[in-house]
């Protein structure tokens, strides 16, 4: 940052992010979004989980300071053991537990409550707690369609699913 100022600090995060004063433009297979920052700051997040850079702004529904997740890549051996537990099984289950791993992953498709509950064998009421948890966490938004609750993944879900 001392040596080259926000250009150089934004500009060399990942190709896909260009900073152009006062315009933050993320480009990643995606529609391009772009947000204006004049001067309200933004966080940085380097992640791991994240396959491309994305921006979290009130474009998608996020409130306060916009948030630029990057996709980092560290070395390759110690990136795998990240993924992997002692056992050679996935560490996201681990982290969130299996059911919960599992409503996140049924949802690579759009679905309703009772579609989630019916994917991942558990009950509705089951499946719309672990469903609350995952929203109230940024990994899964919420919309009515008629009598439905209807979820899909976040731009955050689809970064921890990779």
């Amino acid at each position: 940052m001392l040596a080259g100022g926000v250009e150089h600090v934004l500009n060399n995060r990942h190709s896909a992010i260009r900073w152009e004063a006062p315009v933050l433009r993320v480009a990643n297979g995606r529609p391009p979004r772009r947000t204006s920052l004049t001067g309200q700051g933004l966080t940085l997040v380097p992640s791991l989980f994240a396959p491309h850079p994305f921006l979290l702004d009130d474009s998608v529904g996020w409130h306060g300071l916009p948030i630029l997740v990057y996709n980092i890549a560290p070395d390759t051996e110690p990136a795998a053991a990240l993924w992997q537990s002692q056992e050679g099984e996935s560490a996201l289950p681990a982290l969130l537990g299996r059911t919960r791993a599992d409503v996140l992953e049924a949802l690579r498709e759009t679905r309703s409550t009772g579609q989630v509950a019916d994917r991942v064998h558990i009950s509705s009421p089951s499946a719309s707690k672990h469903l609350t948890i995952l929203r109230r966490a940024g990994f899964v938004s919420t919309e009515r369609r008629q009598n439905l609750a209807v979820h899909s993944l976040t731009p955050l879900g689809e970064a921890i699913l990779g």
